[in-house]
């Protein structure tokens, strides 16, 4: 039993965390978060505001264990003269991502998707919609940095956005099933290799321009 004095936002995250780990996404909530901390439901409004403020929370933890970990397998990657070198970084963090898509399915949900819960109130509208963002804005950062260290941009949005498009699509068909039987094999790698290949600076500088048909 958690006395309601003891209680912690940290304390409500990790409840909420052991429920979706060990029952489902389809387990949370306030009432099975309060039981599993044996106190009163009433007990976690002074940390949590509701369902969808634990949400966004449970978003800005995942956002932190996704970040670490691709921060470690980026200063893992090999840095040497060679050619294939400059492109390390980049395939390592890839595979940290798809990583942790595959091992925290829930929480990777959580901070890649619009919560379908509707805030109750003006307040907690705001206090939900802020911690995902910044969550988001800064896995977005990491990805604008990896990117540029190949393309020699500080700010390559182009390239930013193709290659996160291209984790999470491939994320999403593999969760369908999209795959079929045997499954993606080997084209998660080649796709990023093929991705960091295009995406380094040429030594003539610039990339060759391409049509795109307009949205």
């Amino acid at each position: 039993m958690v006395y309601p004095s003891k209680l912690s936002r940290e304390r409500v995250v990790s409840a909420a965390l052991f429920l979706i780990r060990e029952q489902g996404v389809d387990a949370l909530g306030m009432r099975a978060v309060a039981l599993r901390l044996a106190v009163r439901p009433s007990s976690l409004y002074k940390h949590v505001v509701d369902l969808a403020g634990l949400q966004s929370l449970l978003a800005e933890h995942a956002a932190g264990e996704l970040l670490a970990a691709m921060d470690v397998a980026i200063a893992r990657a090999p840095r040497s003269a060679s050619v294939e070198a400059p492109k390390m970084p980049m395939l390592f963090m890839a595979n940290e991502y798809l990583r942790f898509a595959r091992e925290q399915p829930a929480l990777y949900a959580m901070l890649t998707t619009q919560s379908r819960l509707m805030p109750t109130a003006r307040s907690t509208a705001s206090l939900s919609a802020a911690i995902p963002q910044e969550a988001r804005a800064a896995l977005w950062q990491r990805l604008l940095k990896v990117v540029g260290e190949l393309t020699g941009a500080a700010d390559d949005t182009d390239a930013a956005v193709a290659l996160w498009a291209f984790l999470h699509g491939f994320i999403t068909l593999e969760r369908a099933g999209l795959f079929g039987t045997p499954g993606p094999k080997g084209g998660f790698a080649r796709g990023v290799k093929a991705m960091a290949a295009g995406l380094r600076r040429p030594a003539s500088g610039g990339h060759p321009a391409i049509d795109v048909p307009a949205s």
